[in-house]
């Protein structure tokens, strides 16, 4: 299966100096303040499409990215950390706008019973049994927990009980399958929008994950999930299954221990542990015989943080995961204070591990070289201004990018260009795998691109 991903982040924001602008105000104005010279954007009446293919605009009052559509694990966490510097470079703008800070945190509750969405995008073919992608995802959602969970101060959806989980959006999910993203959802999100040829692709779009801050979770989440799904296309996943994954995710993110067993379908029982090395085993046989993008890196580094979980517990990851970092953190804070789970110094902690920028606990323990960095600033750097070279994404974000006058509108698979006469012409894109810089004219005119893309419409 060839893999294409990317990610959606809605940020929580505040400004505690300006209380008289709700949420949906200042996520305006720090999508706004996104115009600057070093992220050239396009704007229609619904959202911001930006030069390196990505988008941004604001979403149930949050500030809201999107990565453009990768083909790699590596790919897709630059063009989301990237996606982090836009959003953060956008937000000190508007505290210089306004003169008090605006700090936006990558994080998926505000503690008080309100949740928003980290979300993941998969390519699958349109052939893919559907039925069996509602059977087996539960199982690798809610035991991925292990490798993907944020962690988070509180139990239940207002954290009105003190205690620590995994898991930052375990507690809002009642259902196993369901549509909708913001009431009942459901583990498996049924929405079948592909902006593809719906002949041949399906999109599966994943809402019960975390937006995690350590670069080495974020690339594991997504390359395991990503590996899992290309097992799945070819019928090779183990035959392991929860029996109730609604209630053994909120089981899995409660479980400091990693050894609650969980009811497996069919009898017997199995920690999240246990099958997480089920579907790695599947995983590395898959990858034997079938090329798949960074395999020996992620079943390396899945099979290092299932011994180091087993062997040493929380501690033995806190270098690469956030929960068991943000865990340990919090574990010190409470020896050294004597602080229950319910002390607001804890939850205050909880909420600092998420701000962006150099407030945030999560780039200060990666200076102290105690969270694994992630990439070289370099290539986020270039991500923040320019698209992937191999998916549609890369004719999208040169058109905004380098001749953003004459767009009229963009979207993921199409866009409409003005000619320099004034002739319109329609750039449509169904196939994601196409019109990339293979074969890309550099330097080429409007006009001639539009005449080009004329030519290769399918």
């Amino acid at each position: 299966m060839p893999l294409l991903l990317g990610t959606e982040t809605e940020y929580g924001i505040a400004a505690p100096g300006r209380p008289d602008l709700d949420a949906h105000a200042l996520s305006s104005l720090v999508v706004e303040a996104c115009g600057v010279p070093a992220t050239p954007v396009v704007e229609d009446s619904r959202h911001r499409m930006l030069g390196n293919g990505g988008r941004f605009y604001v979403d149930h009052g949050h500030p809201e990215y999107c990565t453009p559509e990768t083909t790699s694990p590596t790919d897709a966490l630059v063009w989301e950390l990237a996606g982090d510097r836009i959003v953060a470079e956008a937000a000190a703008a508007v505290s210089n706008a306004l003169g008090t800070p605006v700090r936006v945190f990558r994080n998926n509750t505000d503690g008080k019973g309100q949740t928003y969405g980290y979300h993941e995008n998969y390519l699958l073919r349109r052939s893919t049994d559907w039925a069996l992608v509602e059977e087996a995802l539960p199982t690798l959602l809610v035991t991925r927990v292990l490798l993907a969970g944020a962690g988070r101060v509180g139990i239940g959806p207002a954290s009105d009980r003190p205690g620590f989980q995994l898991s930052q959006r375990a507690d809002f999910f009642e259902q196993v399958s369901g549509l909708d993203t913001t009431q009942r959802r459901g583990i498996v999100n049924t929405r079948d929008e592909p902006h593809a040829l719906p002949r041949d692709w399906r999109r599966l779009h994943v809402i019960a994950g975390d937006a995690t801050r350590s670069p080495f979770a974020t690339w594991l989440k997504l390359g395991v999930l990503g590996l899992c799904l290309a097992v799945l296309e070819a019928r090779a996943l183990p035959p392991v299954r929860l029996a109730d994954p609604v209630a053994a995710f909120r089981t899995v993110s409660r479980d400091l221990t990693l050894s609650e067993p969980l009811a497996l379908a069919g009898g017997g029982t199995g920690s999240a542990l246990h099958v997480q090395r089920l579907l790695l085993d599947a995983a590395a046989a898959y990858a034997e015989r079938t090329a798949f993008p960074e395999a020996d890196a992620l079943l390396a580094a899945w099979g290092a943080v299932l011994d180091d979980l087993a062997t040493s517990g929380p501690t033995g990851v806190a270098d690469r995961l956030d929960w068991a970092a943000k865990l340990t953190l919090l574990e010190g804070y409470r020896a050294r204070g004597g602080l229950g789970w319910d002390h607001p110094k804890l939850a205050q902690v909880d909420l600092a591990w998420a701000e962006l920028g150099e407030r945030g606990l999560a780039e200060r323990l990666q200076a102290a070289g105690r969270l694994r960095p992630g990439p070289a600033p370099g290539p986020v750097e270039a991500a923040m201004v320019t698209p992937p070279t191999d998916t549609r994404a890369h004719t999208r974000g040169t058109w905004v990018r380098e001749h953003v006058d004459h767009v009229v509108a963009a979207g993921w698979d199409s866009l409409l260009v003005r000619g320099s006469a004034g002739a319109l012409h329609p750039l449509r894109m169904p196939d994601p795998f196409r019109h990339t810089a293979a074969g890309a004219e550099p330097g080429a005119s409007a006009d001639r691109l539009a005449r080009s893309h004329d030519r290769r419409d399918p």
